[in-house]
């Protein structure tokens, strides 16, 4: 039986170490490009979870949201050790421990037997966004500043038009093929369920109206993720720097207090960039389950 949307918000909004992938707005979201909608309820614990395909459909599994996202098991309060301990039995019972799980650190759910894998993040507390940024950042900000580069929020039909045609040119320029790619109804769900609940902000960076890069940014009470991102094929010098500079910008007026870049998929280029904003690593964990075909699969394709 599907969970109760309402009962789940109000856990969403209590739980302490909840995720803005936890929520039922982001999981309305997934459902424009996954179909069945497996999340459950088992004693006032909610799962959010997807049935996921892997090895073009053979293997068939379940995962608590879109790869490098924390989005695990929610509840109102820390549950007692035994009732975690019973909850993993309980989900390898519901998908025959085929699944995927990615949590937070913070997660009381983290406590575990089956198999965890690490995912760096890369996070900045946003007061120290002056202090910690590298001398090159600094200069390239200031040099795209200079250059007439202006960040706004995507408000209007030729924000997003922009965000997603610089998302096509930037999916040709990939040598390798992402793990997902994803069509514009997903753009699209995530302006009519998060943009108009303010739980989510696209930003654009433009010089002289041509569109240079953009952001997909999420927000929680307390934290914003960077969660998607798009550039030109020759961007101007720096905007993409000062893009990121003044989302922050932006999130110190929300009274938002941490800055989530995201996970960097093992490519230095990314890594040093975020690195530059002085950003540190922060560690997401990945449960897998137990199904020995299903877990060796992933990893396999994990270590590529």
């Amino acid at each position: 039986m599907p969970v109760d949307v309402t009962a789940w918000r109000k856990t969403w909004e209590v739980c302490p170490w909840a995720t803005a992938f936890t929520s039922p707005l982001w999981q309305a979201v997934i459902k424009s490009i996954e179909s069945r909608d497996e999340t459950f309820e088992w004693e006032t614990i909610i799962t959010p979870l997807s049935r996921i395909r892997l090895a073009q459909g053979l293997l068939r599994g379940f995962e608590s949201s879109v790869p490098g996202v924390p989005a695990g098991p929610i509840a109102q309060k820390k549950p007692e050790e035994a009732l975690v301990d019973a909850y993993w039995k309980e989900l390898e019972k519901r998908t025959r421990g085929r699944f995927l799980i990615h949590l937070r650190p913070d997660s009381p759910f983290t406590r575990t037997s089956f198999r965890k894998i690490i995912t760096a993040s890369y996070v900045l507390d946003i007061k120290d966004r002056e202090r910690k940024l590298r001398p090159h950042h600094r200069r390239l900000i200031k040099k795209a500043q200079a250059s007439g580069i202006r960040v706004t929020p995507a408000r209007r039909e030729s924000d997003f038009e922009a965000y997603n045609e610089a998302y096509e040119e930037s999916i040709k320029r990939w040598r390798k093929k992402p793990s997902r790619i994803y069509p514009p109804r997903f753009f699209d769900a995530v302006r009519e369920y998060l943009l108009r609940a303010d739980t989510a902000g696209f930003f654009m960076a433009y010089k002289d109206e041509i569109p240079q890069a953009g952001a997909l940014v999420l927000y929680e009470p307390s934290r914003a993720i960077y969660w998607h991102g798009a550039s030109i094929a020759d961007p101007e010098p720096g905007s993409a720097h000062f893009l990121h500079y003044q989302i922050m910008n932006h999130l110190a007026k929300r009274g938002v207090s941490i800055y989530d870049f995201g996970p960097s998929a093992g490519l230095e280029g990314v890594e040093r960039f975020k690195q530059g904003f002085g950003a540190s690593v922060e560690n997401i964990l990945t449960v897998l389950g137990p199904r020995k075909v299903f877990s060796s699969y992933f990893l396999r394709r994990r270590r590529r």
